[in-house]
């Protein structure tokens, strides 16, 4: 069973950390102290606008996990008390905690408004009042706004078709080139700008950026070529 973990306004303009290097540090403690897989760490963005008090870039970030029988509770008090102690002093974190299987069409729909409008606490926790009691939502400091993120990442993660992967195997780790087949062999689709097909031998240069769109739950790292080769084709976005 996946268990989904959404987080976000954990930072400040001030912090040496950003929520996707939270989310990466958080993944990694949680799986090490409950025996569960850290698969993934998926940026979700939202809207851009002046009416919304977001930090640097206003995205958030939802951990995947794998586990037969995660110890969801424990996992709950555990992730609170880290958002708590890395927080920054102007932070309003949010948390949210469910396994994809139970997220509602209606949190995958407020995800999906995240990304044009700007939205209160109050419409998160009317939203998440929507789904089963599989589903926790809570705040854990400031203003608590952070929620609205957190719950809007899970709904688009568990949708499948958003965001893109900050942690994911080996894609923070890969040397300047890589071929096409490893990419392939630790889980990651390849998908060319026009269609063409890329054979395993292909080298790919990373730039020191892979970093694959979530496409049907799964990674797909779109790719564009020039007369320098195969190169991702998301370095701007």
């Amino acid at each position: 069973m996946d268990l989904l973990l959404g987080i976000d306004d954990t930072d400040s303009l001030d912090s040496d950390h950003g929520t996707g290097q939270v989310s990466r540090n958080l993944g990694a403690e949680l799986a090490t102290d409950h025996g569960i897989e850290f698969v993934a760490s998926v940026r979700q963005q939202f809207l851009v606008d002046p009416a919304v008090p977001y930090t640097t870039h206003n995205s958030a970030a939802c951990l995947v996990f794998a586990a037969d029988d995660p110890p969801t509770e424990a996992i709950i008090d555990d992730a609170g008390d880290y958002l708590v102690d890395v927080m920054a002093d102007a932070a309003d974190p949010g948390l949210c905690v469910v396994p994809p299987t139970a997220v509602p069409d209606d949190v995958i729909e407020f995800g999906r408004r995240a990304g044009d409008e700007v939205l209160e606490k109050q419409d998160a926790y009317e939203t998440a009042a929507t789904a089963s009691d599989a589903l926790f939502l809570d705040e854990y400091g400031g203003t608590g706004d952070g929620v609205i993120g957190a719950l809007a990442a899970v709904g688009l993660t568990a949708a499948g078709d958003h965001g893109r992967y900050i942690s994911y195997g080996s894609i923070r780790e890969y040397d300047e080139q890589v071929t096409a087949g490893q990419l392939r062999a630790d889980g990651i689709a390849l998908q060319a700008d026009d269609g063409s097909s890329i054979p395993d031998d292909a080298t790919v240069y990373t730039h020191n950026w892979i970093r694959p769109q979530r496409r049907d739950g799964h990674p797909v790292l779109p790719l564009v070529t020039d007369r320098d080769g195969w190169k991702p084709a998301n370095r701007s976005q």
